[in-house]
């Protein structure tokens, strides 16, 4: 029991570290042209859904408070979208670039609220966590698809995806000994198999299709 608890505390420790370097960053330089908005909600709604999930079935705090870490995170991210993105004042949308952020973390914010007092049915919360895993799933099937077909895992950070199936790995050993959740162990399980694929399709593609261009133009001339 205490060998699990030190994987949940190094787990926690990895989602504090995962994205507070990008969170301090953004506040640091006020940029967030780089940040894909759709994206961060697509996140940011996988995590409420397996957060509240995790409280409305009263697991134990550590078995599923890295999901607690990336909700906070992704809300501090999303403040910062509201704030530095840039803004037309000729726009007379109601919805703009700058208050779709807000509304959204009204929402995420709600939904945590009125699943812990318990306002959220059982086959809803059910059904919403299952609906996660494509949502997980499509994110990272189009990340594979991109490197492989650009022939270019230049740009993608191999170590968070090598942190993130190590954490896959980990949580899965805690479900097991701990909660033995069907959903949660099949979602840690998609993710591991598309992790584990992210980081060998950048380890084939490191060096991008420059590189491998003039490898083939090596073997060519000898």
């Amino acid at each position: 029991m205490f060998v699990l608890q030190l994987i949940s505390l190094w787990i926690n420790f990895q989602c504090l570290r995962h994205k507070a370097p990008e969170i301090y960053r953004i506040y640091k330089t006020k940029k967030v042209e780089n940040l894909s908005i759709s994206s961060v909600l697509l996140e940011e709604t996988a995590y409420t859904f397996l957060l509240t999930y995790n409280i409305w079935q009263q697991y134990p705090l550590l078995a599923y408070c890295e999901y607690f870490v990336l909700f906070i995170q992704n809300l501090l991210i999303l403040l910062a979208l509201s704030k530095y993105s840039t803004y037309d004042s000729n726009e007379k949308e109601k919805f703009n670039n700058r208050s779709i952020p807000l509304y959204a973390i009204a929402t995420f914010c709600f939904y945590l609220l009125i699943s812990y007092i318990g306002l959220v049915p059982a086959a809803w919360m059910r059904f919403l966590t299952i609906f996660v895993i494509p949502i997980t799933a499509s994110s990272k099937i189009v990340q594979l698809k991109t490197i492989i077909t650009n022939k270019d895992g230049s740009q993608v950070n191999r170590s968070v995806a090598k942190m993130a199936a190590f954490n896959n790995v980990a949580r899965i050993l805690t479900n097991f000994a701990e909660t033995y959740d069907k959903i949660m162990i099949i979602y840690l399980f998609v993710s591991l198999i598309l992790n584990t694929s992210i980081v060998i399709a950048c380890a084939v593609y490191k060096y991008g299709p420059i590189r491998i261009a003039k490898d083939k133009k090596k073997k060519k001339t000898t």
